[in-house]
Formats: structure tokens, C-alpha cells, sequence
């Protein structure tokens, strides 16, 4: 994927919105893997202290599960003027994406070279099969209180968690996040339904292709997959 960043005008919302499309680094998900582990969807949190993070990284370590997040009872979520989208491989990967450079020894006709159509729909119908589930995370800043709107944040970041069942959805959540409500797209991936952070107590894997998530010869117990 070609890496850039530009700016896109949502008419309806009269909002002008940064969409950025890079990579993403194990240190992008690591760094939002304690609300991906112990959020619950839809509700505001201030990112834990470090003694939290070494607290949730050792129950990890023990096989038990996090100690529960406190919610942001009062959260006054910012309106950010120009919100942020990270466009990134998990809202921007279709399920019925070509695979190249095959290597089980189909024949390539005709196409685009290096495209293997055999592979690319058998790893389509798999995906079609497999319930997957998409992360996002929003974030952006509280405001000050009492509330004024349009009133500066005061620095403290809230974040929230949203898990869809389609990219489609996750799509949808994204823009709307962001061109009404004016908050960033800090951070999504892609897990298999039954593989999720909240049941995960061994190591993360990261798949360098969507279709891998439906390929059950690489299940394992104690690793999750995931796609960013």
C-alpha cells in the first residue's frame, strides 16, 4: 500500500478529515493492547498507569484474566476540528483480496502477473466462512468542565473500543467516528470471532494476510492471530 496522508472534506458534516494509509508495527498494537485485552466496547477510558500495564502483562504471563478498566463516568468526548483516520490494512484489505506468488503449484492464465485466481478464491469462500471480527479504536480528548461546546480539551486522551462483524461495518463506524463526531481512528486489526484478546492468554501473532486468519491448519490454542 502506497503510504500518505491526505485530506478529505465530508460535505454533510462539513468536516475536513485526515485519512492516513501506513503500516502497522507490533508497537501499534502494543500500545493500545490493554483496552483490545480488558475494554468493554462502547465506553470511554483514560489509558491505565504503568503499574496497571505491569499488572495486566503479568496476569498475562499467569494465565488469568485483567483486572477490569475503570470507565470514564464523566466523559465529555472533544469534537476534534480536523479528527484523524488511520487507514490501514484491516479497514482497507477486502475479503475477496488476490493472493500472489503462489506457491502450490497452480497455473497462472492470463490476468495480472504474479495474481494466482485459484488461490484468491479459495482463500475468498474460506474468509466467506470464517467469522472475523474488526477493532477499532477512537480516540480524542475531555473537555474541560464544566462542558462549553467547542471548548479546548484539557489534555487528558479518552479512548473507546468498537468491535464490528464486517469491514463494511467497520468502515462505516470509522467515517462516522470521525466525520460527525470528530474523533480519531487511533488503531484497528482483524481476529478470527473465536480468537479474540479477551480469551487470549498466550502470545500474539501477527498474519501478514487477511485469508490466513481462515487458514485452519495454523490454529493454535495458545496463539492469537491477528490481522493490522
Amino acid at each position: 500500500m502506497l503510504e500518505t496522508s491526505h485530506v478529505v472534506h465530508i460535505t454533510p458534516c462539513n468536516r475536513n478529515v485526515l485519512v492516513a494509509q501506513h503500516k502497522s508495527y507490533p508497537a501499534d498494537l502494543q500500545q493500545y493492547r490493554w483496552i483490545l485485552k480488558a475494554g468493554v466496547t462502547e465506553v470511554w477510558y483514560e489509558k491505565p498507569d504503568r503499574a496497571y500495564l505491569k499488572a495486566m502483562k503479568a496476569l498475562e504471563r499467569a494465565g488469568c484474566d485483567a483486572a477490569d478498566l475503570t470507565p470514564t463516568f464523566d466523559a465529555r468526548p472533544v469534537s476534534l476540528e480536523t479528527p484523524k483516520i488511520w487507514a490501514s490494512r484491516a479497514l482497507t484489505t477486502p475479503a475477496d483480496d488476490d493472493v500472489y506468488h503462489c506457491t502450490s503449484g497452480h497455473s497462472i492464465d492470463g490476468g495480472y502477473a504474479g495474481t494466482c485466481h485459484q488461490c484468491s478464491e479459495e482463500k475468498s469462500e474460506a474468509l466467506e466462512k470464517t467469522a472475523l471480527v474488526y477493532w477499532i479504536v477512537f480516540t480524542t480528548y475531555q473537555a474541560s468542565n464544566p462542558f462549553v461546546h467547542g471548548a479546548h480539551f484539557n489534555g487528558r486522551g479518552i479512548y473507546k473500543l468498537v468491535r464490528c462483524g464486517s469491514r463494511e461495518a467497520a468502515i462505516t463506524e470509522a467515517f462516522y467516528a470521525a466525520g460527525v463526531n470528530g474523533w480519531n481512528v487511533a488503531f484497528s486489526c482483524v481476529t478470527r470471532l473465536d480468537e479474540t484478546f479477551d480469551e487470549c492468554s498466550g502470545r500474539i501473532q501477527k498474519v501478514d494476510q487477511l485469508w490466513m486468519l481462515a487458514d485452519s491448519e495454523e490454529e493454535d490454542q495458545e496463539t492469537l492471530r491477528v490481522f493490522y
